[in-house]
């Protein structure tokens, strides 16, 4: 619940209670707001309540699969994680709950297997001595933190005021100037949608935008950019996955930055928002919003962030996308003389690179401190404690989902699953295959760092156990692997987009003064067409051989065409 976020926690502990502690000033819980803050707490309370007993029913019956066949037993605690993901919604509870059978299952089958795991030297302190996980809770609490500076100091609006004139005549140069903020605000989804909708609101609705469009664009621009950004809360959690997970010999940069034209649905489903600003492509129910082309609805008084120098959200940015690639070069001490291209490699895939995104992030949070408001200057600590504490509660579902890709080894479910798949399976398959599970998970769960947990620890492994099985050279996993990396991120951000139960969803429709409803319901034909589009014309042309940056470039070519074909005659009709 993207890529270091709220929601995961949330939907354990009630949407209305940590919005309305966290996310939100009190001011904003009267009228429209409080009243769907209200709908979701009961909806989401009622929906626990119906399947309270699936928990405790799950990990009882875990005894029971030592009678199933030996293939399936190593399989149990997955079945548990997915069964509980799809009934309860509720991606932390069903990782929880997966530890435990896996736990149990390892203890009545290898007890001393099972003290192992808890030893010195065992699974669980593996995991929590990683460099990879720990450094990863560390820049995701700076990184909220920066976020939260960010926000009240007031730049963004700055920003977003010198983009466009405040005229009906501009509607388009504001529409242009909210993605380009969208895309500026790259290094957290839940940030970006919270700060970019709240900042756009008052000016989309004297300029007598649909709001329902406007949450489009925010939610479309957080996590998608979140998850292909190189330095974002995303990446550390994403790199660990890789780098613990990964069967390919190499550099989990450099495997990240080869999944990027894999990741088919964050690069159609932005290209897609895009082309609809550009030619005004409107679906569905965001059409008939546009047609009724009244003034947003009043919620109350609506507040504003203090305008003042874009510079106090363009210093920090540039501090940290600067000093990142820095950082990374200088930490890293090479024991002999090496050339200058291999010492960046080397760099890249030194143990120091977590290391160099706390200093990174520590460096852009002095920067946003150097240059907030003066006179405000005594509230910048407590606004940073607020914006990190905002995110600690995704670290739980970070812990549990590395937790349970410790369990997963122990158990070897990754090579069970190999065996069963491994004779009939197509490799060249696998990816699609794991795209469109990734889509069903999300979307059920709302949950893209639950859906990440799930799916990381068992088809990364996976991809290389069939590649095994069916004697696929190395060339072939080389390429097999990147995809499937790609498809497992795109198919988490899928839920995150249109799943009613997601963090940003909510958060995008709070932001900007709509229902989580109106704002699913407006949203998810560009989120089907997007996941469409990734299939047949992303993950269907590599499966057949075609490169993965070509098969990206034709989709993109046939997006682009296929969406001014459809505008053109109505675009014709308004200019008569």
């Amino acid at each position: 619940h993207a890529h270091p976020r709220i929601a995961d926690a949330q939907e354990s502990r009630g949407l209305g209670d940590v919005y309305k502690r966290q996310v939100m000033p009190e001011r904003h819980f009267c009228g429209p707001t409080g009243g769907i803050i209200h709908f979701l707490t009961v909806m989401q309370q009622t929906g626990s309540k119906k399947h309270a007993l699936l928990a405790p029913i799950a990990v009882v019956s875990t005894p029971l699969a030592l009678l199933l066949p030996d293939q399936v037993i190593a399989l149990w605690p997955a079945l548990v994680a997915l069964t509980l993901v799809f009934l309860n919604k509720n991606a932390p509870l069903s990782l929880g709950v997966s530890c435990l059978s896996a736990l149990l299952l390892i203890l009545l089958v290898d007890r001393l297997a099972f003290l192992n795991w808890f030893s010195l030297e065992g699974g669980l302190v593996g995991t929590l001595k990683s460099p990879w996980h720990s450094y990863a809770l560390v820049f995701t609490l700076l990184l909220g933190a920066l976020s939260a500076i960010i926000e009240k100091s007031g730049g963004l609006l700055a920003l977003l005021q010198r983009g466009s004139a405040l005229t009906d005549r501009n509607r388009q140069r504001f529409l242009n100037s909210v993605m380009g903020m969208g895309f500026l605000c790259f290094f957290d989804g839940l940030a970006n949608a919270l700060m970019l909708g709240r900042v756009a609101r008052p000016v989309a609705d004297r300029l007598r935008i649909p709001r329902a469009y406007l949450a489009y664009l925010v939610d479309t621009t957080s996590s998608a950019v979140a998850c292909l950004a190189f330095v974002s809360t995303w990446i550390v959690t994403q790199l660990g996955y890789i780098s613990n997970h990964s069967p390919l010999e190499k550099a989990a940069y450099l495997q990240f930055l080869s999944s990027l034209p894999y990741n088919y649905y964050c690069i159609f489903g932005l290209l897609i928002a895009i082309l609809s600003v550009q030619y005004r492509w409107l679906m569905g129910p965001m059409r008939r919003r546009f047609q009724k082309s009244n003034p947003s609805p009043a919620g109350g008084k609506e507040v504003e962030p203090e305008r003042t120098s874009p510079a106090r959200a363009l210093v920090p940015l540039f501090v940290l996308l600067l000093s990142l690639p820095l950082v990374i070069f200088w930490s890293y001490s090479p024991e002999q003389e090496i050339s200058f291209s291999l010492r960046i490699q080397k760099a890249l895939d030194a143990s120091s690179v977590p290391r160099a995104f706390v200093i990174s992030s520590l460096l852009a949070l002095a920067a946003a401190f150097a240059v907030y408001p003066r006179g405000r200057l005594r509230e910048a600590p407590r606004v940073a404690c607020l914006g990190a504490g905002q995110l600690a509660p995704a670290l739980c579902v970070l812990l549990l989902a590395w937790i349970l890709g410790s369990l997963f080894r122990e158990l070897g479910t990754a090579d069970v699953l190999a065996n069963l798949l491994g004779g009939w399976l197509p490799l060249n398959a696998l990816a699609s295959g794991v795209f469109v599970l990734g889509c069903l998970i999300s979307f059920v769960s709302g949950s893209s760092w639950g859906t990440m947990g799930l799916l990381m620890p068992l088809v990364l492994p996976l991809s290389g156990a069939i590649a095994a099985a069916q004697g696929a050279s190395p060339e072939i996993l080389e390429t097999i692997v990147p995809a499937v990396i790609g498809a497992v991120f795109g198919g988490a951000v899928f839920g995150d987009h249109c799943s009613p139960y997601s963090d940003t969803t909510i958060v995008s429709a709070l932001a900007t003064g709509i229902s989580t409803h109106e704002h699913t319901i407006t949203q998810l034909p560009y989120a089907l067409v997007a996941a469409v589009a990734a299939v047949f014309l992303g993950f269907f042309p590599v499966s057949l051989g075609v490169p993965a940056w070509v098969a990206l470039l034709l989709g993109c070519g046939l997006l682009t065409a296929g969406i001014r074909i459809i505008t053109r005659k109505p675009r014709a009709e308004s200019a008569r």
